[in-house]
């Protein structure tokens, strides 16, 4: 008679993740908690499994560095090193793997639960499989609904010239849009938008600038500017913009540069032209009307100029870095870079940065 063979009530892959979560917890148990993460978060103890008088050639990873997991140890004297799994095993003096699994079940208090068939595991992995795509469709279908509503009332919106978002950015910001060959149409007006404070809950209504966010060639999210009743500035509200949508990926095609074309029509005929991609709308504009023969998009936010792909239409790209020298920052936009570099593939990419003021507009307003 053949034996079934059984399948285990949590994968191996899932009990190392929730075993990653306790760790803390775990290096307190296992009598690591006193150590000290350095900069690459490692801890540097004594090994307790052999004559270790001094630290410096044990490690344990507290978070995923290179070459190791959370969790992960590599002892320099020994070459010895493994796993979460393997720490467990080694503290706790277990005689084989299957132990370190079920010490683990107990300790994040899981019990071991039922062993389950391979026939009655795989039932179970195909209802788990089935209720993920009804999430999805789900999820989509509600995704498609917020799309459809955003677009409705963008379309509903008239386009800035003359009005109080046109005041703003040619006297507020300073911005020459005649300089353009036509008034960006990816930016409308809406007379009334209600802004809701996140902090106090209330709700006020405000003139806005509300631009178009895209991806590919569809409507991903809106980019909203509250603004004073005179167009003389921001709205006093906090914050005085926020974006709606599915917005990773997206960005507000502010000019066509010279060809007037789309992204893919300009592909498709072969035209390509250098692309210009800052945070804000306003800087990056006040860069469009220096280069009109320039295409410029606003991606809305610096982590969001890191989710941009090169568009098979720019010939190079040109990267307008805020001077934001905070490290967080400064790291930050070494990612993005690092992001566009990945992608250039012999093309040319350049960082260009404003002389005066936090950015290009206030240079050109200082």
């Amino acid at each position: 008679m053949t034996a079934s063979r059984r399948e285990l009530p949590y994968a191996w892959p899932v009990v190392k993740a929730a075993m990653q979560q306790t760790l803390p917890r775990l290096l307190d148990r296992f009598g690591f908690g006193q150590s000290r993460p350095d900069f690459q978060g490692r801890i540097w103890p004594v090994n307790p499994w052999r004559d270790d008088r001094r630290p410096g050639s044990f490690n344990i990873a507290v978070r995923d560095v290179p070459g190791l997991d959370a969790g992960g140890w590599h002892d320099f004297a020994t070459k010895d090193g493994g796993d979460i799994f393997d720490l467990v095993a080694r503290c706790e003096r277990h005689a084989d793997k299957m132990s370190t699994y079920w010490w683990c079940l107990e300790w994040l208090g899981w019990g071991k639960g039922d062993v389950r068939t391979k026939a009655q595991a795989d039932q179970d992995r195909a209802r788990e499989e089935a209720n993920r795509k009804a999430a999805e469709a789900r999820n989509g279908e509600q995704a498609s609904a917020r799309r459809q509503k955003l677009l409705k009332y963008w379309l509903g919106l008239e386009p800035i010239a003359g009005t109080l978002a046109e005041t703003y950015l040619r006297q507020a910001r300073g911005i020459d849009l005649s300089r353009l060959p036509k008034i960006p149409g990816a930016l409308r007006f809406d007379p009334a938008c209600d802004h809701l404070d996140d902090e106090t809950g209330e709700v006020t209504t405000w003139p806005a600038m509300v631009s178009h966010m895209t991806r590919r060639s569809s409507l991903a999210g809106l980019h909203l500017t509250w603004l004073a009743p005179d167009g003389g500035g921001k709205a006093p509200v906090t914050p005085a913009k926020k974006m709606r949508g599915q917005i990773s990926g997206a960005a507000i095609r502010l000019t066509q540069g010279p060809s007037l074309m789309s992204p893919s029509e300009a592909a498709e005929r072969k035209r390509f032209d250098p692309l210009l991609i800052g945070e804000g709308i306003e800087t990056t504009l006040t860069c469009a009307v220096a280069r009109p023969d320039y295409r410029a998009w606003a991606a809305g936010s610096l982590s969001l100029m890191g989710l941009l792909e090169w568009p098979p239409c720019a010939s190079a790209v040109i990267l307008l870095k805020d001077n934001d020298w905070k490290p967080e920052a400064l790291k930050a936009f070494e990612r993005v870079e690092q992001h566009w570099r990945s992608q250039a593939a012999g093309r040319p990419l350049k960082v260009v940065g404003a002389a005066v003021g936090n950015d290009f507009n206030d240079w050109v307003r200082g």
